[in-house]
């Protein structure tokens, strides 16, 4: 039929084969070539796995480059008109895809970056750390820091980009930074290696005053977006630098926050 009806002769056998195989492989047919998406619209499922599958480099930044349709890419317009979606359809599918994207990145970095920073301090002679968010996911924290004289609990936020900081703070994050005085929320920027390139705190001051606020009894906010303004950062963890006296070096990442390439968020921050 491929080979010899009217509608279909556009295309070769072979490139009707890899596209099944393509459809099979991004979850649009099943094994057994039965349709998987058959409570979506077709053309919105196909629109989102084909995104997902070429990754576009303007994907991970969809959040901050398509905020309306006005906004939409080439490619992502004739990828939308291809399969009849008008502008509003294609910016929908591609946030839809930016956070199934952004969810999994953020995790796999969050947690590299718990890690790193966990075994960091717990480098420095007379601090016990405990990695708390391996076992518990509602504490409002992830590490704890002991010490005599020194107790910290810290919510850690990692990221991999250098020119922005924008974080994602949860209700109870900010409930428990509001009644625990020893909550401090630190930004671990992860390099090309994985390896700690800086390391900052954001004074919670800035949160306090920055946060949503709940305008009716009827609607609450429980998770919010923050852009950190450099000046709201304060480099390496003071507590911990102050602690420590002589067991940290004067260019250590827990003092100073960052070596001499730090990431564009760090460059005016304050040294305190």
């Amino acid at each position: 039929m491929f080979a010899n009806h009217p509608d279909f002769v556009d295309l070769t056998p072979t490139q009707y084969g890899a596209a099944l195989a393509w459809l099979k492989e991004v979850g649009i047919v099943t094994s057994d070539g039965a349709l998987a998406h058959r409570c979506n619209p077709l053309e919105l499922a196909l629109m989102e796995a084909a995104i997902l599958h070429a990754s576009p480099l303007w994907l991970r930044d969809a959040d901050q480059l398509i905020s309306t349709p006005d906004d939409l890419p080439e490619d992502a317009i004739s990828a939308g008109q291809a399969l009849g979606l008008v502008p509003r359809q294609t910016a929908a599918v591609i946030h839809t895809a930016w956070g199934k994207v952004d969810t999994a990145a953020r995790e796999q970095v969050g947690t590299a970056g718990e890690e790193t920073l966990a075994k960091l301090i717990g480098q420095v002679a007379g601090i016990t750390v405990e990695h708390v968010a391996e076992y518990a996911d509602g504490l409002g924290y992830d590490i704890t820091v002991h010490a005599d004289g020194l107790h910290l609990n810290l919510e850690v936020k990692t990221t991999i980009r250098r020119g922005r900081l924008t974080i994602y703070l949860s209700r109870n994050e900010y409930e428990v930074m509001q009644d625990d005085p020893d909550w401090r929320l630190v930004v671990v920027f992860l390099n090309e290696d994985r390896q700690v390139g800086a390391i900052g705190t954001i004074i919670s001051s800035w949160i306090r005053q920055h946060a949503p606020s709940d305008c009716f009894p009827a609607s609450r906010w429980e998770s919010a977006r923050l852009d950190i303004a450099p000046a709201a950062i304060q480099r390496g963890i003071s507590d911990v630098g102050a602690w420590a006296g002589d067991r940290l070096s004067v260019h250590h990442v827990l003092r100073v926050g960052a070596g001499a390439r730090p990431p564009a968020w760090m460059t005016e921050a304050s040294l305190g």
